[in-house]
């Protein structure tokens, strides 16, 4: 694939999020990022590079940031040394332009009709397709990406493949983080494990856990919590045995299991807390308490053929739905597009039916629980 589609991940340079390197070298790109692995895993399948691009005052482009800006109060985190103009961009060297947030105005996607824009929001999500971001893709874009995980293998008859084909609009489960079970391992060639070892608590665990529940802890494997990086953190889960989240952790989107299983963590959650995927934790090993979860642990521990089992399964699921479905199913949309015979003005038209249908359905919902 990486011969044929040419991918250009964007953001604007006050993006607190993912990465602030440019160019095409995805380890120095993904250590740049602020924390996050995102989708680095599109540099194994494509011709992918990184660009930022300075901030733009149109209203579309101020939308994420107006979402985020009152989570990252007090942030400090590092802007890229080579933002460009989105003016000065070749936005025509690339087959696919995915965006964090809404980075490039409409104005100048609408001068691109050849190129498949695509973008994510940061904020809302798996379920934000259902609320906040009802009847995406907007601005002249074509394809919003859901960050919902990729369950099925699309053809050229799928839903989202006819509506790309006939309408130049739609909507793709594609998460945010695109990772097979071997992109982190890839990423770092230098480390080697023979055996692992050891635990790795998600980061919102170190606020809830105490230190008589760590003694235990430390008592079924040694306890990997010094980090300051996101490639101290990658390398602390290439060489665990778990990453483990805290029963009394607030509810979260679960991004970090995806990428813990990409690096050969087996994961124990509890389902109630990963609001966002919890299918890829096995129900057999739900737990509820502290207590429960030291069994599941020490379970785990007297019977490696019960341990192997539980982490093929997870790894399975992240291949399949973090990684080759996604890369597949954006391949088979972008066909879809470049065969389109839909004119740029019926996809405007088709657009703004979705603009009044979707704000009409977010008001009855807004009545209903009123």
């Amino acid at each position: 694939m990486s011969d044929q589609l040419k991918i250009c991940v964007v953001k604007q340079n006050s993006c607190y999020d993912l990465y602030t390197q440019t160019g095409s070298n995805a380890r120095a790109i993904l250590e740049s990022s602020n924390m996050r692995t995102g989708p680095i895993g599109l540099w194994g399948a494509f011709d992918c590079s990184f660009k930022v691009v300075f901030d733009n005052s149109e209203k579309e482009c101020r939308l994420g940031q107006r979402l985020w800006d009152k989570y990252t109060i007090g942030w400090i985190y590092n802007k890229s040394l080579t933002p460009e103009s989105v003016e000065d961009v070749d936005w025509s060297l690339y087959h696919i332009i995915i965006s964090i947030d809404v980075s490039i105005p409409s104005r100048i996607v609408r001068k691109f009709p050849d190129v498949m824009w695509c973008y994510y929001f940061i904020e809302g999500g798996p379920v934000a397709i259902d609320t906040l971001f009802r009847g995406s893709p907007f601005y002249g874009y074509n394809v919003f990406l859901n960050q919902r995980l990729s369950k099925a293998k699309l053809t050229f008859n799928s839903t989202e493949a006819l509506s790309i084909f006939n309408y130049r609009r739609a909507v793709l489960d594609f998460p945010y983080y695109i990772l097979s079970t071997m992109t982190i391992k890839n990423l770092y060639p230098e480390i080697t494990v023979n055996k692992r070892h050891g635990i790795t608590l998600s980061h919102h665990s170190y606020s809830v856990i105490s230190s008589q529940e760590k003694t235990i802890l430390s008592g079924l494997g040694e306890l990997y919590d010094n980090y300051n990086t996101i490639s101290d953190i990658h390398r602390l889960e290439l060489r665990s045995k778990y990453f483990i989240v805290h029963p009394l952790c607030k509810r979260m989107a679960g991004l970090a299991i995806i990428e813990a299983i990409s690096a050969g963590c087996l994961i124990i959650a509890p389902k109630r807390l990963i609001w966002g995927f919890p299918e890829l934790i096995s129900d057999a090993y739900d737990y509820n308490n502290f207590c429960e979860m030291i069994d599941i642990i020490k379970a785990f521990g007297s019977d490696t053929s019960v341990y192997d089992r539980e982490r093929i399964i997870q790894s399975s699921k992240i291949d399949e739905w973090c990684f080759v479905n996604p890369i597949c199913n954006l391949t088979v949309l972008y066909n879809s597009f470049k065969d389109s015979p839909c004119s740029l003005q019926k996809q405007y038209i088709h657009e703004k039916y979705y603009v009044v249908k979707s704000s009409f359905e977010k008001f009855i919902r807004y009545i209903m629980v009123v």
